[in-house]
């Protein structure tokens, strides 16, 4: 899988912009605040349907723009795609493939991607809500039924919190109208813990292979999952609700749950987020996304597309060339990377270990130049 061009209107600081991407591995150069991480940002929202950093979808207008436009062409098993993620003040965003009209559910998936930021110690330091989202992302992308419940139990949870609220607000208080939520909440939530449980079997050899990869053997990392529910039948789930009902009608919203489901990151025993160090902390957040990548890779049967941004700075030598090997020997899918040194990037892929090529890009101020040969050399 990869995307071969990008069109940008109005996005960002992109008042105009197309782009013509290498399949193999291409990195963009340039000071902070020239518009590097806006380009990955657009590919994650073909792929992904919504940006990495902006809450809304107006944040990524240019300023004072009342819409922008991010388009470009996909590359499956020689099958091509045009995908357009657009957006308009009033009317709301818009997802085209092939020129007709796609819902973002039926969209996500079709292009496997993931993304390594600069803030993914959020993962580690960050609260359950960051880590609920990690497991989402990545089983929304190749798993359409965990996306239909996850969907149907968010829209039933926000029924039952708005019934509560309103218990609260009249002053009454009726259970069996409760339960009546209940039973269309616990199917979903159910099916959800599930394949929760299972991702977590299928995911922790892998991401201890990657983690050793790029800090050799000798530490031991390990996930968690913690959940409220043991056995996760429908019985314990009506007693769960049953036990917090009181509970519930206190704070007007349902505490317990998986929407209430954690992941808990160690390292050689202990929780690497109280006793970690920050390098330990980043290592251990890349390989979560590395891990990520290659499960995505194994269950979609594709190789996925690999943001990496701004995640060279503060790494050590030897840190920086296994992922720069992993990268330019071991990847098969389309890398983008950002980074304010064409030096340190220059470097890192010095010593390739495959026949990958790998493209240079000059960021300035919203505009990008492909770095020719003769400026490497």
């Amino acid at each position: 899988m990869y995307i071969d061009q990008l069109k940008l209107s109005l996005f960002r600081n992109y008042l105009y912009q197309e782009l013509q991407f290498s399949p193999h591995v291409n990195c963009f150069v340039g000071v902070n605040g020239s518009g590097k991480t806006n380009v990955l940002e657009a590919i994650h929202c073909l792929a992904i349907t919504r940006s990495f950093r902006s809450a809304q979808d107006g944040w990524m207008a240019m300023e004072g723009e009342r819409g922008f436009f991010v388009g470009g062409k996909a590359y499956s098993d020689d099958m091509a795609s045009q995908v357009a993620y657009s957006w308009e003040k009033g009317k709301g965003k818009n997802i085209k493939v092939n020129n007709g009209d796609r819902k973002a559910s039926e969209h996500i998936g079709d292009i496997p991607l993931v993304a390594i930021l600069p803030d993914d110690t959020q993962l580690i330091t960050g609260s359950g809500a960051d880590r609920r989202k990690f497991l989402d992302v990545l089983l929304c992308q190749y798993s359409k039924p965990y996306l239909f419940h996850l969907t149907q139990y968010d829209k039933v949870l926000k029924q039952r919190n708005a019934l509560l609220k309103s218990f609260h607000e009249m002053r009454y208080f009726d259970e069996e109208q409760l339960g009546l939520w209940d039973m269309q909440l616990i199917p979903h939530g159910i099916e959800i813990a599930t394949y929760r449980k299972q991702f977590i079997q299928d995911f922790q050899p892998i991401f201890s292979k990657y983690f050793h990869y790029i800090v050799a053997q000798g530490e031991v990392p390990e996930i968690v999952y913690q959940s409220h529910l043991t056995e996760n039948t429908e019985e314990e789930w009506k007693a769960l609700l049953l036990e917090k009902r009181e509970k519930d009608r206190v704070y007007q919203y349902s505490t317990a749950g998986v929407q209430r489901d954690n992941l808990q990151f160690r390292l050689n025993g202990q929780m690497i987020k109280n006793f970690g160090s920050q390098g330990q902390q980043k290592t251990f957040a890349i390989s979560l996304r590395l891990a990520q990548y290659f499960l995505l890779k194994e269950q979609k049967q594709v190789s996925p597309i690999l943001l990496l941004d701004d995640i060279f700075d503060k790494l050590d030598q030897y840190r920086l060339k296994q992922i720069a090997a992993l990268v330019a020997g071991v990847l098969e899918g389309q890398v983008f990377i950002t980074d304010t040194s064409l030096e340190r990037l220059r470097k890192a892929f010095s010593e390739k270990t495959s026949d990958r090529e790998v493209f240079f890009f000059q960021v300035e101020k919203g505009k990008i130049e492909p770095i020719s040969n003769e400026e490497e050399q």
